[in-house]
């Protein structure tokens, strides 16, 4: 019995996010994967602190999500 599994990766643009500059596209296999992914990219591009990275994702989660693409 063949037990090919399909995995989906997920991603997520920074341009498609709202920078003006930044296209760097982050991936994951789960959105936990992925959203982890965004947040180190956050802290080490773009300056969020952990605090500052928390607030925004706070504030902002659901505009993240509607974001994420499935290929």
């Amino acid at each position: 019995m063949n037990h090919n599994m399909l995995l989906m990766t997920l991603s997520l643009n920074c341009k498609d996010a709202g920078d003006p500059v930044c296209t760097h596209t982050m991936h994951g296999e789960t959105e936990e994967e992925l959203l982890q992914n965004v947040k180190k990219h956050g802290i080490e591009v773009h300056g969020y602190t952990e605090e500052t990275w928390n607030e925004e994702i706070a504030k902002n989660a659901d505009h993240f999500r509607k974001l994420i693409k499935t290929a």
